[in-house]
């Protein structure tokens, strides 16, 4: 678990003084995969580097698993850290050293035996799907390669916690995708906590239970994946949602409104992301249903499905399909362009 309270971190004195993170506070449970977004300058390397204590908050309290770890030592810390895993953006590996090697560097610092570092590397290898590469340098793997080798380096010490710093960033659409579902199966697998650090908000959607986001240093916005996706609150969350959200061009959306009936968006949560209730609908209160566009996402271990309908009809049949939906715990929301 890591809790953090009142976090302050300034840059800085006097007329220089930066505040880069303004009283943060977070609780992140053990085993969750927990996404922190903002937008660039929001202060989330500020927070990633105070996190593994690589810069000292200016005040406030960090507990890992109930133990402040702003009150350690240097030696203390440096122990202390090795239950941090760190995965970087440009993957930081060893380009002269070998695959194995580079897994088993954080192993050799730790003075672990050769054996067990042997078998260690095999089986972190083997977990990335990289077991046959061992031998191989850096410059001969793919972008997704080399991160793979770099999330096989952060859980070598066997940490309770990995943080990635905008871990997919460098990579393409479909190697993203691979990367995030190896880390969904190691914390599956392993049970490791997941700090996602991203200015993606799909990113947080696919893999992440909760999120924060930062503005200005501090939390806009916080909880479910999927409560702020339905409910957001601020202008950031809302921008951030709108990046991902279904979408029409602004000319099908005026050819829709045009002439009777009313377009909605319905977001339908769970198990009603598969029920019938449009078709319920369309026999019941005799309306017609245009579907302009839908789709079915994974958020925090929910369906969330999304359906952009114009409805048609007497305007009393169309007020009562609406508030049918509405009985039905369906969230409606009138578009209008």
């Amino acid at each position: 678990m890591v809790l953090i309270e009142n976090l302050i971190k300034t840059y800085g004195e006097g007329q220089n003084k930066v505040e880069a993170l303004k009283g943060i506070d977070l609780h992140i449970e053990k085993g969750e995969i927990f996404g922190i977004i903002g937008l660039s300058g929001a202060g989330k390397s500020s927070l990633v580097r105070c996190i593994n204590l690589l810069e000292k908050p200016t005040s406030g309290s960090i507990k890992i698993d109930g133990l402040e770890i702003m009150n350690l030592s240097k030696k203390e810390l440096r122990q202390e850290r090795k239950k941090i895993g760190m995965v970087f953006q440009h993957f930081n590996l060893l380009m002269n050293s070998t695959i194995y090697e580079n897994v088993a560097f954080p192993m050799k610092i730790d003075k672990k035996p050769k054996e067990y570092i042997k078998k260690r590397v095999e089986e972190l290898l083997d977990l990335v799907g990289l077991l046959d590469k061992k031998d191989m340098y850096p410059s001969m793997l793919s972008g997704g390669q080399k991160q793979r080798v770099g999330i096989a380096r952060a859980i070598a010490n066997s940490p309770s916690i990995i943080v990635c710093d905008e871990a997919t960033s460098a990579l393409d659409p479909e190697t993203t995708q691979s990367i995030l579902n190896l880390l969904k199966d190691i914390n599956k697998k392993l049970g490791i906590t997941i700090i996602i650090i991203t200015h993606e908000m799909d990113v947080v959607k696919q893999i992440c239970n909760k999120v924060a986001i930062l503005e200005k240093g501090k939390i806009a916005e916080y909880g479910l994946v999927s409560d702020i996706f339905i409910n957001p609150k601020t202008d950031i969350a809302k921008s951030f949602f709108d990046s991902v959200d279904v979408k029409l061009e602004n000319d099908i959306y005026q050819k829709a409104l045009d002439g009777k009936g009313i377009v909605i968006k319905a977001i339908f949560i769970g198990e009603k992301s598969t029920a019938p209730y449009i078709s319920r609908m369309i026999s019941t209160y005799n309306v017609e249903v245009s579907i302009l566009l839908g789709n079915i996402q994974h958020m925090d271990d929910n369906l969330v499905g999304t359906l952009v309908i114009k409805i048609t009809g007497a305007d009393e049949d169309i007020k009562k399909s609406i508030e049918y939906l509405k009985q039905n715990e369906v969230i409606v929301e009138e578009v209008s362009y």
